[in-house]
């Protein structure tokens, strides 16, 4: 959304590493009568820094060593540094596999991405994982710092063909895009995945965010706590198919920028504004077709949220169903918008109650127009 830095233009984080001091114990152990000495056996306990770091270390031994292109990933949850990177593609599966961000990781780029952005992931395949982003014990504290190369995605891909990111779990996560696919990705899939999300304080965000060619996102679970400013999902590039995904707690489902795309057959509850039509791009937006959805609002919702923030709902031409984004650049042609449900009388987004809310944006500076978003990723 507007103002944010270009995937290629993204600065993966090094990563200072701290000397890790080891904690002594000692423990005196009588040996024999009382009268005779003291026996000191000393003992080194690992810190908790030293033990993320061996996870990782784990973790990234198994991603550099494919056994005939396979990644099988240990049972357990491993408590790791978000600094996981990919040299080749693989498959890789996960095997009740919790892979959790360390408390107070602070900024980083992606958690796992390529080598390098020009690394080939063609044939990446990724299922059965859940990555918990640990989002509670690792605040965002400085927004700026998401716009400028330190964006906290959970999964930034640059370069590839035919990846899979299916059966996953991504939970929570607080970031500007949970899993990323930049403009030279092709035929990506992203399929049965599930997205537990908050945002705050109060930045841009989309869940799934892509600028490849042929991607389909399908029967993906997306539940947001109070998303303000936020999207389920955003796509960019061309020829998206997005079909029987469910999105609840978040302002839009959909910002769609990419030409030649489909959105149908997905249900949306509680929104504001489900499906944002977002014309950036020359020659314009064009043929894209929003058909049988379930585009559900609850605008009474969303106008107490901004209330409590010291703000107010936007105009009526703001939260439709679908809407033509007003700072659009470019003409639309051949857009058709027919067949969408609304399910009137379903109870609100339901991800918080107003005390939880107002708790979790406590630190929100101030609420600005969900359409003037902040976003130039390609």
């Amino acid at each position: 959304m507007p103002g944010v830095t270009r995937i290629s233009n993204i600065i993966r984080r090094a990563g200072s590493r701290r000397a890790v001091p080891a904690k002594i114990f000692r423990f005196a152990i009588a040996a024999g009568a009382l009268s005779s000495p003291l026996l000191f056996i000393q003992a080194i306990a690992p810190s908790a820094e030293a033990a993320q770091l061996n996870a990782t270390a784990r973790i990234q031994a198994l991603l550099d060593n494919p056994v005939n292109g396979v990644v099988n990933l240990p049972s357990g949850t491993f408590t790791i540094r978000p600094a996981l990177r990919l040299q080749q593609a693989e498959t890789i599966i996960g095997h009740n596999t919790t892979l959790t961000v360390a408390a107070s990781s602070g900024d980083y780029a992606a958690v796992l991405q390529g080598a390098s952005p020009g690394t080939n992931l063609s044939g990446l395949s990724i299922t059965g994982v859940t990555f918990n982003q640990n989002a509670s014990a690792d605040p965002i504290r400085n927004v700026q710092a998401l716009y400028h190369g330190q964006p906290r995605f959970v999964i930034l891909l640059s370069n590839g063909t035919g990846i899979s990111i299916t059966n996953n779990k991504f939970l929570n996560t607080n970031n500007v895009d949970t899993v990323v696919t930049g403009s030279a990705t092709r035929d990506v899939t992203i399929s049965g995945n599930e997205f537990m999300a908050i945002n705050t304080p109060g930045h841009d965000h989309s869940s799934f965010y892509t600028s490849g060619t042929g991607t389909i996102i399908r029967n993906n679970t997306f539940t947001g706590t109070a998303m303000y400013d936020s999207a389920a999902i955003e796509v960019h590039g061309d020829r998206v198919s997005i079909t029987g995904n469910r999105v609840r707690g978040y302002y839009k489902a959909a910002n769609i920028v990419s030409s030649d795309t489909t959105f149908s057959g997905n249900q949306v509850i509680g929104a504001a504004n489900p499906v944002d039509l977002w014309s950036t791009v020359s020659p314009g937006l064009h043929d894209v077709t929003v058909t049988g959805n379930v585009l559900n609002r609850n605008l009474s919702y969303w106008a107490q949220l901004l209330q409590q923030l010291g703000g107010q709902i936007p105009a009526v031409r703001y939260t439709q169903q679908v809407i033509r984004d007003a700072t659009s650049t470019f003409p639309f042609s051949r857009i058709t918008i027919r067949g969408n449900g609304s399910l009137r009388g379903t109870a609100g987004p339901g991800a918080a109650n107003s005390r939880q809310m107002r708790r979790a944006w406590s630190r929100y500076p101030g609420p600005r127009a969900p359409h003037a978003r902040a976003d130039s990723r390609r």
